[in-house]
């Protein structure tokens, strides 16, 4: 009986022996994953800054370019609006269903498939002979473009833990800056070279090689692999839409966009037309407005991150009050052009203001949801913001030319950013501490 009972207790040896070996090898392995990822989510931010850079550089083209379109097609600063317009309409509609869409079938694909047809589309734009043939390019040009925004954002909040996510995406954002940047720098040297449609279909053709690129480098969230597939839920779009947070922040989006896309798309008129700088200037100041913007992103999630302990709202409410003051000071120039030595100032205020907000509002909004419903929230919020791109710079150019100066339209972006501070103070942050 002994005997017995000493195999048995030398088999249950063997088998713990065994399960502890087993234990240790996941647990090796498991080290190796996290510390894999965590070398490659920082290849996953260079990846998503490079398609906002290609996607923003084609945006920009069209307040950069505005003096050689406005004088091709013969169009009114009103008309120039509209072609932002065309794009946010396309873009507005489109985002909801992109972020569901990247929810049900991943980064990778939606990210490929929109960097290679966005350089398409850019291409047919050169081409375009017409302007109301060149404002539908633009809004198929939108709709394709909505894609990008929830798919870059899903994949931050997939891949990083909530210390460091603002931060991330921060660096990510600054490819929009970046897009800019190098739209300022690049198209007007292509444009007096060559046309300002030649120079636009290099930059497309250049992009649709760059999707093979972006496929072969980019890889999904492991979240992704480890969670079951749900079927694709129309109904959630607008249920997401009309919840109370998600109507707030989609207002906060509006104002934003709204005030981003009218500074992109008319600075460069401001800047050559009524303060008679050269094209070459502008297009430096211009570019120089999106550099503070960039460093801007990074900065303030470095301090939401670091400083505030993951604090957002208060991060943006500051980020809103520069807006305002900023695009006070631009009226107040144009209005009275002795405060002309203020112009760089004003503008480099309201590149980090307005243009470097868009960081911190997204965490903010991928915070509010749970993870599983990241790229749809993101996706409602640029709905929104989009609108607001839709509606404003038409506004703002009406305003240009019923007044014959830029200081009435300058106090548009002023409101937006009064109306911010009222929907900031409505809304009741989240502290969500959900990993990656």
């Amino acid at each position: 009986m002994s005997d017995e009972v000493c195999g048995v207790t030398q088999q249950m040896g063997v088998f713990d022996g065994l399960q502890e070996r087993m234990k240790v090898r996941r647990l090796n392995s498991g080290s190796m994953k996290r510390s894999q990822t965590s070398n490659y989510h920082w290849v996953i931010v260079g990846i998503l800054w490079l398609v906002h850079a290609l996607a923003f550089m084609n945006i920009s083209s069209l307040g950069i370019l505005a003096p050689f379109i406005k004088e091709d097609f013969h169009l009114s600063s009103y008309q120039i609006g509209f072609l932002i317009s065309a794009l946010s309409i396309g873009s507005s509609l489109s985002q909801m269903p992109a972020g569901l869409f990247t929810d049900f079938l991943g980064v990778r694909l939606m990210l490929t498939a929109a960097v290679g047809l966005i350089g398409f589309i850019l291409v047919l734009f050169s081409l375009a002979p017409f302007y109301w043939i060149a404002l539908l390019i633009l809004l198929l040009y939108g709709g394709v473009n909505g894609i990008v925004g929830p798919a870059t954002s899903k994949s931050v909040l997939d891949w990083f833990p909530a210390v460091g996510r603002a931060t991330a995406m921060g660096v990510k954002q600054t490819g929009v800056n970046f897009g800019g940047i190098f739209a300022g720098l690049l198209l007007p040297v292509l444009t007096v070279s060559l046309s300002w449609r030649h120079s636009l279909m290099a930059v497309g053709l250049v992009e649709m090689a760059s999707a093979v690129l972006i496929y072969k480098l980019l890889k999904e969230s492991p979240l992704r692999s480890e969670a079951p597939r749900a079927p694709i839920a129309w109904g959630k779009m607008l249920h997401m839409a009309m919840q109370r947070d998600m109507l707030i922040l989609g207002g906060i989006a509006f104002c934003f966009m709204a005030s981003q896309f009218c500074f992109s798309t008319y600075l460069i008129l401001f800047l050559t037309q009524e303060m008679k700088y050269p094209f070459a200037q502008a297009g430096l100041w211009f570019a120089l407005s999106f550099l503070i913007g960039a460093a801007g992103r990074v900065l303030w999630s470095l301090a939401s991150d670091y400083l505030l302990a993951g604090r957002r709202k208060g991060i943006l409410r500051l980020i809103t009050l520069i807006l305002l003051f900023s695009s006070l000071a631009l009226g107040l120039i144009s209005f009275f052009p002795a405060f002309s030595p203020l112009l760089l100032t004003a503008i480099l205020a309201f590149g980090i203001s307005g243009i470097g907000w868009n960081a911190i509002y997204l965490t903010m909004v991928g915070e509010a949801v749970e993870k599983e419903s990241t790229g749809l929230a993101t996706g409602v919020g640029y709905a929104f913001g989009f609108i607001g791109s839709l509606i404003c710079p038409p506004l703002f150019g009406l305003l240009v030319d019923r007044t014959d100066v830029y200081g009435y339209a300058w106090l548009l972006p002023a409101g937006c950013a009064g109306a911010i501070l009222v929907l900031l103070n409505m809304y009741n942050e989240k502290h969500r501490c959900w990993k990656p």
